[in-house]
């Protein structure tokens, strides 16, 4: 009897005491106000498995640009940063000295030309009636003087000078009849080739005196003006072709097994603010660099407005052969700490409060942020009202 008096007593005791904290709690709540917040489940999706890799941004065509001649500048007509056209002249030499030598070397043509022609047309009458008027003349001499000779008359030195003025007389003739000999006209032929070249490589010389852009692009150093000597070869102008831009990146040996030339891949560049940009995989490296052990590959990006400029970092995500699940959520249910973390609040609907988790995000994705960690897929994440919420808040679901 005793006994069950005493449990009665306990039993009103604790009934008192959970009213008591009841209406404590109850005065709690009562004097905080629920904020009303929208709440939703992580999508779980299947996306292709990602490669991440570090890079820098290259033009897709470079060219180093130097006259072919010597000579002093003239004319500048670019500046560095302004855009240039394929076959656009960027400057120009003094061609002062090369219009010399092509007007020497025409005139040398024009002769070789000239002693071709007369090569070719043969001898003139004038000149063939000349030579036939000599020889009959030495002839009549060599005739009357050859009987005096023979008859003793004459000293032997005297008549051997008398056959030969005749004999050159009569071969004087015979080549008026004949014309110029065959290898003559060769000759003069291969000179008026020869002398033609040398006009061409003077031309050439002058057209060189004009620099010309092989590309389209933009300039991205000048390193002259006019007045300068420059030697030939020496590069002064650097142009650079960035539409599209091109990413080279290293891609780890355990990851390019899953590369492909055609896939998909978003660039992020740190130096403008982490903007992202579209690209596509055009090239995967087949030899590692014997220092890094990584593979080189290529990602070309649209770049319309030139944001992109050569020898900036940027940061890849290439969508690699195999698929992965992924948790995604709204990027409105992303807030930042004090600290600065990313967290988002996660909904007890037992207690009708909401508590920050810290996430770690991979990547915008078409339907929201992809989220690494922190989250299953399970929990209800605030996607609206988040913005008035603190640790333990209470709240009212709105439909």
């Amino acid at each position: 009897m005793l006994f069950q008096n005493r449990c009665i007593l306990g039993i009103l005791v604790l009934t008192l005491a959970l009213a008591a904290c009841g209406r404590t709690v109850g005065k709690e709540n009562a004097g905080e106000s629920a904020i009303p917040i929208r709440v939703q489940k992580p999508d779980r999706v299947r996306r292709p498995l990602l490669v991440a890799a570090s890079g820098t941004v290259e033009a897709t065509q470079t060219a180093d640009l130097g006259f072919q001649v010597p000579g002093r500048i003239a004319r500048v007509f670019v500046e560095e940063g302004q855009a240039v056209r394929k076959g656009q002249v960027i400057a120009e030499l003094d061609a002062a000295d090369y219009q010399f030598g092509l007007q020497a070397s025409e005139g040398q043509a024009a002769a070789a030309q000239a002693s071709l022609d007369k090569a070719q047309a043969g001898t003139r009458v004038e000149e063939v009636e000349q030579a036939r008027a000599a020889y009959e003349k030495a002839e009549n001499e060599y005739q009357r003087y050859r009987r005096l000779y023979e008859r003793k008359s004459m000293a032997p030195v005297d008549f051997g000078k008398v056959e030969a003025a005749y004999r050159a007389a009569k071969a004087q003739y015979e080549m008026a009849q004949n014309g110029a000999r065959k290898e003559d006209r060769a000759a003069a032929d291969a000179t008026v080739r020869q002398t033609q070249a040398q006009v061409e490589v003077s031309r050439k010389r002058i057209s060189d005196t004009r620099l010309v852009s092989p590309i389209k692009g933009i300039v991205a150093r000048r390193s002259i003006d006019p007045g300068e000597i420059v030697s030939a070869g020496l590069p002064v102008f650097s142009i650079v072709d960035l539409q599209p831009a091109r990413v080279r990146v290293g891609i780890p040996e355990g990851d390019i097994g899953r590369m492909r030339v055609g896939q998909r891949a978003r660039v992020t560049v740190p130096a403008l603010g982490g903007s992202e940009f579209l690209g596509t995989v055009i090239l995967v490296g087949v030899a590692a660099d014997p220092n890094s052990r990584t593979f080189s590959a290529k990602i070309e990006v649209a770049n319309p407005d030139l944001r992109l400029k050569a020898g900036m970092i940027a940061e890849a995500s290439v969508e690699g052969s195999g698929m992965v699940d992924a948790v995604v959520i709204p990027g409105e249910a992303i807030v930042h700490d004090a600290q600065g973390s990313t967290l988002v609040y996660v909904y007890y609907p037992d207690r009708k409060r909401v508590h920050g988790r810290r996430v770690e995000t991979v990547a915008v994705r078409d339907r929201g942020v992809e989220i690494s960690s922190g989250l299953s897929g399970e929990e209800l994440v605030v996607v609206a009202g988040q913005h008035k919420l603190r640790e333990g808040s209470l709240v009212e679901v709105m439909p």
